[in-house]
């Protein structure tokens, strides 16, 4: 049995401990690229869950990146993905406070949902700014507003 189908077998009996052993041996690019695929490929939402536990759990920003990158991508149809998606991209941000966390969250306020208004996209789009002039999504945004 693969590495990939048995770590989602076992997440899917929710086993997840066991799941995080085969993990630890496993690239992370690896883990991620597969966690991507198969839920293109299954919608399987366990694969989100996973990878909030494993953020609780190691506090490894990684894994709460993959779960925002699940629940952006190939779960984003499930109802509150964006919400979710949003809130962790907030602890992100919150956690550290760099640019590629604060583009993160612009993504929620160019979604047609505008989970973010335009009042906060412009505070975070300045805040970019500040840390990257040339920042064209922040930019953007900006000049969009006038």
């Amino acid at each position: 049995m693969e590495l990939l189908e048995k770590i989602t077998q076992l997440i899917s009996s929710g086993k997840y401990d066991e799941g995080e052993k085969i993990c630890q041996n496993l690239s992370f690019m690896k883990i991620k690229n597969d966690f991507l695929k198969l839920a293109y490929d299954t919608t399987n939402f366990s694969l989100y869950s996973f990878a909030s536990y494993m953020f609780t759990k190691t506090e490894d920003e990684r894994w709460l990146e993959l779960a925002i990158s699940l629940l952006i991508g190939p779960l984003c149809f499930v109802e509150g993905a964006y919400s979710i998606g949003l809130f962790h991209a907030r602890q992100l941000a919150r956690n550290k406070n760099c640019v590629k966390n604060l583009v993160q969250l612009l993504f929620f306020y160019d979604i047609p949902e505008k989970l973010i208004n335009r009042d906060e996209a412009l505070e975070i789009a300045h805040q970019v700014l500040r840390l990257d002039p040339s920042n064209q999504l922040a930019l953007q945004i900006i000049s969009s507003s006038k």
